[in-house]
Parts: C-alpha cells; sequence; structure tokens
C-alpha cells in the first residue's frame, strides 16, 4: 500500500496520527524528499531519512498529537555546529509534521425531536453518529438516513450494549424514559463524555437512585449535566448547538464544566443532611 493510501485509509477510520514530511533539505542529508506517518502509541511507516533526525521527529510528532497542532521543525545535521545534533551529514532539514485529529464519535441514546436535531447538526460538520432507542417507529434509517449505525431494542441497555462503546464515543442521553437506565449502562464504558439532557432537580434524582444501585461518585462525576454550555438554549436548535459546542470544548480542551462541578457539589450537599 502506497503511504498516501495509508494517510486516507486511517482517515476514513478515524484515527489521530501525524505525517511528517520534508519541506526543505539543504546540503548532505539522507534524503530530500519523504514522507513519514507517526501514530499515536510511536510506532511508524515511511521515512524522512532514518537516523538520529527521524528519531527526533518522531518525537516532535507525539508531541504535536498531544497538543492537536501542526507544527515545522528543522535540524542541523552536524554535531559540531551550533543547536546541531550528533550526525555527520552536515546539512539541513526541514520537516513539516501535521497532524490529523480523529473526529468526534457521537453516540445519540434517543431518536426524538433533540435527537434528530443534532444528526441534522452532525451532518452539517460531518461527524460520525449512530444512534440508540427502543422505539422501531423513531430510530429508522429514513429518520437517520446518514446515521453509521441504527440499533433498536425494546430493551434501551442492550440496544445501547450493541453500539461497543470505547474511548471515542460521546455519549449524548436524550430518551423518552430511560435516562437513568442508559446513563447507568454507558458508564461501564470508557467513553471520551457522557452528557444527559435533564432538569438539576431530576439529575439529582437519577443520581441518588444509581448511588443506592451501586455507582460510585467518581463514575457521576465523569458526567455533564444539564448537558451543554449555558448559552440561554431554549429551542431545539439553540440546545443543539450548545450540546455541539460542549462536546468540542471536551475533547479538544478537556475542560470540566462549571455547572457540571456545582451539581456534583450539590448532590454531595443533598445526599448528607
Amino acid at each position: 500500500m502506497l503511504l498516501m493510501e495509508r494517510v486516507a485509509e486511517l482517515v476514513r477510520h478515524n484515527e489521530t496520527f501525524a505525517l511528517a514530511m520534508i519541506i526543505e533539505s539543504k546540503g548532505s542529508t539522507p534524503r530530500h524528499v519523504g514522507k513519514m506517518i507517526v501514530n499515536r502509541d510511536g510506532t511508524s511507516e515511511g521515512t524522512v531519512g532514518g537516523g538520529l533526525a527521524e528519531l527526533y521527529v518522531i518525537e516532535e510528532a507525539l508531541k504535536a498529537i498531544e497538543k492537536g497542532q501542526s507544527t515545522i521543525v528543522q535540524y542541523k545535521l552536524n554535531k559540531n555546529a551550533k543547536d546541531g545534533i550528533s550526525m555527520h551529514c552536515g546539512g539541513t532539514l526541514s520537516v513539516f509534521i501535521e497532524v490529523y485529529t480523529n473526529r468526534p464519535e457521537m453516540v445519540i441514546v434517543g431518536a426524538g425531536h433533540v435527537a434528530y436535531g443534532l444528526a441534522k447538526q452532525f451532518d452539517f460538520l460531518q461527524y460520525p453518529y449512530r444512534v440508540v432507542d427502543d422505539r422501531p417507529d423513531y430510530c429508522t434509517h429514513e429518520r437517520f438516513p446518514n446515521a453509521e449505525q441504527i440499533y433498536v431494542d425494546e430493551n434501551i441497555e442492550y440496544a445501547l450494549t450493541n453500539a461497543h462503546l470505547d474511548e471515542k464515543s460521546h455519549v449524548i442521553i436524550c430518551t423518552k424514559d430511560g435516562d437513568d437506565r442508559v446513563l447507568k449502562k454507558a458508564l461501564e464504558y470508557p467513553c471520551a463524555y457522557i452528557g444527559m439532557i435533564a432538569s438539576k432537580r431530576k439529575v439529582l434524582q437519577i443520581f441518588k437512585k444509581l448511588k443506592e444501585e451501586g455507582c460510585l461518585d467518581e463514575q457521576l462525576e465523569q458526567v455533564y449535566t444539564p448537558i451543554g454550555l449555558d448559552i440561554g438554549a431554549e429551542t431545539v436548535e439553540e440546545i443543539t448547538i450548545s450540546i455541539i459546542a460542549e462536546i468540542i470544548k471536551v475533547s479538544r480542551a478537556g475542560n470540566k464544566s462549571s455547572d457540571r462541578e456545582k451539581l456534583i457539589h450539590a448532590e454531595k450537599e443533598s445526599s448528607s443532611v
């Protein structure tokens, strides 16, 4: 497989990686043209010349992946030069490291008005998404034509299990009447994000119930609820925008919602009374 075909394959599979490309070389260097894929685990495919310079490029590519920012690195391949690296070639090498970050993989649990609105937004953003529900009349390919998968079962927890949640999954819970059961099931998986549409009062009730059923505070603290950034959203369209804005913020910055922290604190205080 050609290297750029491999790049296209990684993009299709929504993987995070970096592509390092020689953009300039002067004097004597191991290679004047070269490309190399660097995966998140440090493995690589292709080459930018090998040797110590390539090891440095891999190291910088991993840093770029961690930051989510592309960068350019330059090396003097001369151990006697100022700022040079321990090589004898004598030339200079410039490498562009382009970072490809995976798009959030959305799992909408529920197929009502908010779910439909979210699907429309995800279509526009080209975010991959799947839909889970217990109502075959609502959760259909006709209603969600661009969903990667549709999971329907009268037991909504079973339907969610079939979705095979993992560390890339961003789960949005907006069911008709099964939020507590769905949340408990979702917490069994290492999801990147779990958010639930609910009033603060309902959240406190659900958290209390799940704690009585064995869920830990550490698990519940992972949940973003009430879901979405506080922008005063009222319409379905505004609510979906607030949800997506929060997911983007979490996926790119790893920040916690201050509203969520306040709610967790309130829940702890109420349980101690």
